[in-house]
């Protein structure tokens, strides 16, 4: 059960990380005349390709990675918990 929880959590962090860099890429590019590539918009975000849009789905994005970061962190003192109890 706690290999499964940190394995979400890290699962998470790691999804969180892509999607602020697809924002980071968008947001770089905005205000150029380069076309963005079609996946670029992430998804469950702003799904478009404006500034604003953007810097929201890298906030979303780095919310979902602390969120996850918590996963991770609750999984490690439970194992240190269950380890002391054992001790």
């Amino acid at each position: 059960m706690i290999s499964n929880t940190l394995s979400i959590g890290v699962n998470g962090i790691q999804d969180a990380q892509r999607g602020m860099q697809d924002a980071a890429s968008r947001i770089a590019r905005s205000g150029t005349t380069e076309t963005p590539p079609q996946e670029a918009a992430a998804p469950g975000g702003a799904g478009e390709n404006s500034l604003a849009g953007s810097i929201v789905d890298l906030k979303v994005n780095q919310r979902n990675a602390e969120a996850s970061v918590e996963v991770v962190r609750t999984a490690d003192e439970m194992v240190g918990t269950l380890l002391d109890e054992r001790a």
